[in-house]
């Protein structure tokens, strides 16, 4: 009897445990950890700090939740052969899922990361709302990729470059305004503005001659008009005062009532 109920006991216990694990493989395969078959890794780095990025945080495609972070360090801890400068940049390991790896079935996943870097593709660390907590945004580009810096390492997964920060797009702008000033022959532009001032000033010379020589001309002109005004003026009231003026012909012989 003392056999047989410890025999019954066995058999409960290992009904028990299968059925816990059963449970435990239930939530761990519902919970999202029974996809992790499919997964593929990336990684970026950066420069500035990542405020409010831990493990697990998410990783976006355009807006749709594609991964999660898995791992957070310094690139020293991760590859020796990184230079010093670069040994403390940080590192951030990407675990991306089938949603990422299904937009090109026919590719390798690595591969298409590759092909999207070369599009454009860049990883931004976005925070999400009131919460603190962040998240990495992956995103292409709406013009053309910007170039990307070689690295003193070779990554153990495809690296999807940090997009570039404000002061970093500003410091790029700033150098490129440079350059262009750098590139204007200041001296040749002076000698063309003198040459246009000297040109300028002697088409207003010429103007001024030409508004002189109008001037004399206009004035000779009014001064004929004002005499012919006036010798009008005279013949009129000669008119008014003697109208048989107008009836004696070219002959200037006088006429008889006239005559004295």
């Amino acid at each position: 009897m003392a056999g047989s109920g410890h025999a019954s006991y066995t058999k409960v216990g290992a009904a028990v445990f299968l059925g816990v694990a059963a449970i435990i493989g239930l939530l761990v395969c519902f919970g999202g950890y029974g996809d992790r078959r499919g997964e593929f890794f990336a990684e970026t780095y950066y420069d500035d700090p990542v405020s409010g990025l831990s493990v697990g945080s998410e990783v976006n495609f355009r807006g749709v939740k594609v991964g999660e972070v898995r791992d957070i360090s310094f690139v020293g801890a991760e590859y020796r052969e990184a230079s010093a400068t670069d040994r403390q940049r940080i590192y951030v390991k990407m675990a991306l899922g089938r949603k990422f790896a299904r937009l090109d079935q026919d590719e390798d996943p690595d591969e298409l990361i590759r092909s999207l870097v070369a599009k454009g593709l860049r990883a931004t660390v976005s925070e999400s709302g009131i919460t603190g907590l962040s998240r990495i945004e992956l995103n292409l580009p709406k013009g053309e990729a910007s170039a990307v810096a070689p690295l003193s390492w070779e990554p153990a997964s495809p690296y999807i470059p940090p997009a570039q920060s404000v002061f970093q797009s500003f410091s790029e702008s700033a150098t490129q305004a440079m350059d262009k000033l750098k590139q204007i022959d200041f001296a040749a532009m002076r000698d063309r503005l003198t040459s246009i001032a000297d040109s300028f000033s002697s088409l207003s010379e010429d103007v001024g001659g030409f508004v002189a020589g109008q001037k004399n001309a206009a004035d000779e002109a009014l001064s004929s008009l004002v005499g012919a005004t006036r010798a009008l003026k005279e013949f009129a009231e000669e008119i008014r005062d003697n109208p048989s003026l107008l009836l004696r012909p070219r002959d200037p012989d006088p006429m008889p009532e006239t005559e004295r």
